[in-house]
């Protein structure tokens, strides 16, 4: 099937630009803490993992690094972003939710089959690149926080360290879905140990 002008534009008009508007939970480390979207997480990701993974792990394909990473997120168009600290329903249903989204994509632009071959590709996890950055998504995540000072933990959703251990046990088993990548994690994690200050306070700390 020939992709028309037509099929661009809607391609442009339903998931380019409002991936801009789509705000994540993760306040930027900028003096305004402004929230990240969609757009700017995904071209972050990428191009963090096509900056470090040859350099980390020689065997990745750095095409199809970029390629998972641009696309990791694109089923919250419809889905939407959930946080790690969303309500239990919002993340009982957050499966639920992607799939519905991936099928309404699927059906909108039945004219672009290689964008849900790669976001299938990448669900899978089967492959060392999919897993580099499936780990890659975590970690970045923690970096931002770390760079902010704590202040998504401290201010936005005041979480104490002891919260904070608890509630990122899976996510730090994800983060090491890529050792190399975990490794890194590993050591994210260990500044917020020596750095208390980046909890919020209210309740003893442990």
């Amino acid at each position: 099937m020939a992709v028309t002008l037509d099929d661009i534009k809607q391609l442009f008009r339903t998931i380019i630009i409002p991936f801009h508007t789509l705000e994540r939970d993760m306040p930027l480390p900028l003096p305004d803490h402004r929230p990240d979207n969609d757009a700017e997480h995904s071209w972050a990701l990428s191009f963090l993992a096509i900056s470090v993974a040859n350099e980390i792990d020689p065997r990745l394909d750095v095409g199809k690094v970029s390629i998972f990473a641009t696309v990791h997120d694109l089923v919250e168009v419809y889905a939407g972003d959930t946080s790690v600290w969303a309500d239990a329903a919002m993340l009982a249903n957050k499966g639920e939710r992607e799939q519905l989204a991936l099928q309404k994509l699927r059906a909108e632009f039945p004219q672009f089959p290689s964008i849900f071959r790669y976001i299938n590709e990448y669900e899978r996890r089967d492959s060392n690149e999919a897993k580099f950055v499936y780990a890659l998504d975590k970690f970045i995540n923690l970096l931002t926080i770390v760079e902010d000072n704590g202040y998504y933990y401290r201010e936005k959703h005041k979480i104490t360290k002891a919260q904070y251990k608890q509630q990122l046990v899976s996510h730090k088993q994800k983060a090491h879905s890529h050792p190399a990548v975990g490794k890194y994690y590993d050591e994210l994690r260990a500044l917020f140990d020596t750095n208390p200050e980046h909890f919020y306070s209210d309740h003893q700390l442990q």
